[in-house]
């Protein structure tokens, strides 16, 4: 435990621990229609987005909460356990906090095994135990010794190469954390 880290990239321009969903609705919307218009993307659908958004936030809130966890924060930060380079790509000017993840308190920090929105998604799911799961530090870690990291898939989010993974978000890509201590967060801004 001593040599993993929680990993969080962020726009250098924007400043670290800023979600999405910290946001009022109609903010966030202008936001993401923002963002879309500026890089010419077609995000046809940024309602159900947003409310898949929200809706995840909420999830991940309650069955933390339900399991014990302590929770600060309405909405987490959402980190990754383990290096994943490839999250550089999302920003013109990254930044990567690492925060030891001996340094946190476990009650404070949950996880998936993979993208929340994918892992959360009832219409991915398939066999292996990990679907629709919380987990504690000490279970991701009892997971991952069992089964291992999920593979990492290079990509490059400016360009939207995926190489043959495409949409991206289909696959488990990275231990997931949610960091629900402005504590914590506070120790890294």
């Amino acid at each position: 435990m001593h040599n993993l880290y929680l990993y969080y990239y962020y726009e250098r321009d924007i400043g670290p621990f800023k979600m999405l969903t910290d946001l009022p609705i109609d903010q966030a919307r202008g936001f993401v229609s923002k963002e879309a218009a500026a890089k010419s993307t077609k995000h046809t659908d940024i309602e159900g987005f947003l409310r898949m958004r929200y809706d995840c936030d909420d999830r991940l809130r309650k069955e933390f909460l339900a399991r014990g966890g302590k929770v600060t924060r309405k909405n987490p930060v959402y980190m990754m356990l383990g290096e994943h380079k490839s999250w550089a790509t999302a920003y013109e000017n990254p930044v990567l906090i690492k925060i030891p993840l001996a340094e946190i308190d476990p009650l404070t920090v949950s996880f998936t095994y993979g993208d929340s929105f994918v892992v959360f998604n009832h219409g991915k799911f398939n066999k292996e135990e990990y679907w629709g799961k919380v987990y504690f530090r000490d279970e991701i870690l009892e997971l991952i010794g069992r089964i291992g990291y999920p593979p990492q898939v290079e990509y490059d989010f400016k360009d939207e190469n995926y190489t043959k993974y495409s949409p991206v978000a289909d696959h488990l890509l990275y231990v997931e954390a949610h960091v629900w201590s402005d504590e914590l967060l506070e120790r890294y801004r």
